[in-house]
C-alpha cells in the first residue's frame, strides 16, 4: 500500500512539473545591464544658473562645454525624476551639471549646487 502511494505522488509531482507554465528565464530576458541604460556617447560638464524650469525641462545659463561643440548661453536640458529629485530647482540657483547628446537634445545627467 505504501509503494502505490508513493508512486502516485511521484507520478503527481513528475506531471505537474512538466505542465504548461511560465518558461524559465534566459540570460538574455534578465535584468537590463548597466551598458544598456548608461548613455552610448559622451558625457559632459560645465556650471551655470538654473533660469527656469518647466515639468522635466530645465532652462540653464551655462558656460557652454568644448568637447561638447556647446556655446555658452542659454539652453534647455531634459532631466528625469532621479536627477531632479536631489537637484536644486530654484532659478538662480548656481549648479554644477554633467550632460549628454541625445538626438538634437541635450540630456542632463547629474545637477548639484555648487
Amino acid at each position: 500500500m505504501k509503494i502505490k502511494a508513493i508512486s502516485a505522488g511521484l507520478l503527481m509531482v513528475a506531471l505537474a512539473s512538466c505542465g504548461p507554465g511560465k518558461p524559465a528565464k534566459t540570460a538574455s530576458e534578465g535584468p537590463a545591464t548597466v551598458a544598456a541604460v548608461l548613455p552610448a556617447g559622451p558625457e559632459y560638464d560645465s556650471t551655470g544658473v538654473i533660469a527656469g524650469l518647466e515639468g522635466q525641462a530645465v532652462t540653464l545659463d551655462h558656460e557652454g562645454a568644448s568637447g561638447a561643440k556647446l556655446a555658452a548661453g542659454r539652453t534647455v536640458f531634459q532631466a528625469y525624476g532621479d536627477i531632479l529629485a536631489e537637484a536644486p530647482l530654484t532659478p538662480g540657483a548656481r549648479i554644477a551639471f554633467k550632460f549628454h547628446k541625445v538626438g538634437d537634445a541635450w540630456e542632463l545627467t547629474e545637477l548639484k549646487a555648487r
